[in-house]
């Protein structure tokens, strides 16, 4: 078995505090060293260690590949039993690998882990903390979080590293706290320095990202904050509320609720989740108690398609008791993006409601083409494409809404694809 060194800049991790966090930007080895660290105190006691991301579709998305490596590196085989999925040792130690996104009930059963590891946590929600948190109750436990720098206003900065509390210890660390930072890359450091200084320092110095490059609404979102526009919004009984939807066929489901009150465009409240029926979803919309407009919820295109019972999404949620329209079909989102900047204009955000929502505007970006060197025309699909393209709806859906003009209601007719929503 060789040494496993750990640079000093990591020597907080031994402190006993509820929450640890490495923050930064590249080069600075964070979740190589805490790797090495968590595998150490695997060793010297028997813990339950939860390794964890805010989507995780399979073993691959995890840093279950970096911990094998460690220890197949540093001779720890005959301690550590490698699994597809999990990693135990000699003592009785486990090492776990979970998604926290969509997985509320398989977290819920985490209680007993000693620590929690959520890496790349600058994509945690605020509805991912706010379960994750109480769920790690076990006495002495702890949450240790690596994670780029990319905005202030990102849910896992604004809770430990804007704010001071006593229970959390928050380090940065940059490519400086790297003993093995490869010349490599310190040819890439100095190369971006030169060329585009802003861009150095949110890269390789984690600052806060101020240039919103490749951001598609986040000039918009921000202008919104700065205005006094995303506050707490009240809901108006006397004006409709209306819903727009993206559908995830095997993938996440996104709904917003929306009012006009005069001219001012108010986002109430938005919810996302996957592997659910479609009733689910109708629940909560029915539950909710608004005073919905007549055919007020407006799905995409692909809300008319038939699955392989027969009954489109559409059918479905009108036999739920929710009326509903169906947008057209966008053969370019383009006139569709710059028709959402223009509602974010007059748009109100209730603050706490939708504040995944805006977290997911804020971050929704174009795709970089590495060989051209440019962003493409369309945005990347991650996990702010959900509420990115049911906010596209929305906008669409209030343009009709505000318009007053004459939509079909009843379901549109459309030939049947197979395929099944979400195993309907």
């Amino acid at each position: 078995m060789s040494d496993i060194l750990i640079p000093k800049a990591f020597r907080f991790l031994r402190q006993p505090k509820r929450y640890k966090i490495c923050y930064g930007g590249r080069g600075g080895a964070k979740s190589h060293a805490i790797a090495r660290q968590l595998l150490v105190m695997g060793m010297e006691k028997t813990m339950r260690v939860i390794c964890a991301r805010e989507i995780q579709k399979s073993i691959k998305d995890s840093v279950h590949t970096l911990l094998a490596d460690i220890i197949r590196q540093h001779g720890l085989t005959d301690f550590y039993d490698i699994q597809e999925a999990v990693i135990r040792g000699a003592n009785g130690s486990e090492f776990k690998f979970r998604g926290l996104k969509h997985n509320t009930t398989d977290l819920k059963s985490l209680e007993g882990a000693d620590i929690l590891w959520i890496e790349e946590a600058e994509n945690v929600s605020h509805g991912s903390w706010e379960i994750v948190i109480p769920t790690i109750r076990k006495e002495g436990s702890e949450i240790w979080v690596s994670m780029n720098v990319k905005n202030v206003t990102d849910p896992t900065y604004a809770r430990f590293i804007s704010k001071q509390d006593p229970d959390v210890i928050a380090v940065k660390i940059s490519w400086r706290d790297n003993p093995f930072f490869p010349d490599v890359l310190r040819k890439e450091k100095d190369r971006l320095e030169r060329e585009d200084p802003e861009a150095y320092r949110h890269i390789w110095e984690g600052e806060p990202d101020t240039r919103r490059s490749g951001a598609v609404y986040a000039k918009q979102i921000n202008k919104a904050r700065e205005d006094g526009r995303i506050t707490r919004v009240p809901y108006d009984p006397a004006c409709e509320v209306f819903t727009a939807w993206d559908l995830g066929f095997g993938d996440s489901t996104a709904i917003f609720w929306l009012q006009f009150v005069g001219r001012e465009l108010r986002w109430l409240e938005c919810y996302e989740n996957s592997g659910e029926q479609l009733d689910h979803y109708a629940k909560i919309v029915k539950a909710k108690g608004y005073n919905y407009a007549r055919n007020g919820h407006y799905l995409p295109h692909d809300g008319a398609h038939g699955n392989i019972r027969g009954d489109s999404v559409s059918k479905q949620l009108y036999s739920m008791g929710l009326p509903n329209i169906v947008l057209t079909r966008e053969t370019d989102i383009t006139p569709g993006i710059e028709l959402l900047r223009q509602t974010l204009q007059f748009s109100v955000f209730d603050a706490n409601g939708c504040k995944d929502g805006i977290h997911a505007l804020e971050n929704y970006a174009y795709e970089w083409d590495e060989d051209r060197g440019v962003f493409k025309s369309k945005p990347r699909h991650d996990w702010t494409s959900h509420y990115a393209d049911a906010a596209r709806y929305a906008a669409q859906a209030a343009k009709l809404a505000k318009g007053a003009l004459s939509v079909k209601s009843a379901p549109m007719q459309i030939p049947m694809r197979q395929g099944s929503y979400m195993g309907l």
